[in-house]
């Protein structure tokens, strides 16, 4: 009794070992890549020619603000991204005036950058040029958090959340695992060991 109790939790462990990695693939890959990339950031820009984005003017468009117009910029970012057909994740470039606003709309094949002048009653709309699949990695790693309401960034967000979750399960069940192993136990109490002895001394010169 006591042996199939301790194989069935053996096997819901193995389960959740495996299929939380086959579903969580994409973006364990994502941050592997980006990792990656972003410890070898000079060679790799080395290499493959990357240089920096420029920004190209896709439209301008005409815009007079009316009585319905918010107030505070939050609000009036919003507006001028709703009426540009822009609206996303988003955030204030500086500190705006009544006479001017720069909004930077994010985007994975892009930024944008959106200008409100309103001397001139005019919005004008840039965009980063060209693309490029480096910066979407970079784009995808840097993409968290609950802050904006939209749906996208919120599904990213809760999935961000689960890779975190399924790493802390694969470490738990890693350890079951190799718990429920006498014949492994001293090796694997020798990675434990000097894994957890090389992480500690790293970090305290990393502090230093």
């Amino acid at each position: 009794m006591e042996k199939n109790r301790w194989a069935r939790i053996e096997s819901a462990v193995r389960l959740t070992h495996l299929y939380a990695g086959l579903f969580l693939a994409p973006w364990l890959l994502i941050y592997a890549t980006s990792g990656f990339c972003l410890n070898h950031s000079r060679w790799i820009n080395e290499r493959l020619g990357i240089a920096s984005p420029r920004w190209d003017v896709l439209r301008e468009v005409p815009f007079v603000p009316d009585d319905t117009f918010p107030r505070t910029p939050e609000e009036q970012a919003e507006a001028i991204l709703r009426y540009a057909d822009l609206e996303g994740p988003h955030f204030i470039v500086d500190q705006p005036t009544a006479q001017e606003m720069i909004i930077n709309r994010a985007s994975g094949g892009g930024d944008y950058r959106i200008t409100w002048r309103g001397l001139r009653s005019l919005i004008i709309v840039e965009k980063q040029q060209p693309f490029s699949s480096y910066r979407l990695l970079h784009f995808l790693h840097f993409r968290h958090g609950y802050g904006q309401p939209y749906f996208v960034q919120i599904a990213w967000a809760v999935l961000v959340d689960a890779v975190t979750i399924s790493m802390w399960l694969w470490v738990l069940t890693g350890l079951y695992i190799w718990l429920r192993r006498p014949r492994q136990r001293i090796a694997g109490g020798l990675c434990v060991a000097g894994g957890s002895v090389l992480f500690i001394v790293l970090v305290v010169i990393l502090c230093l």
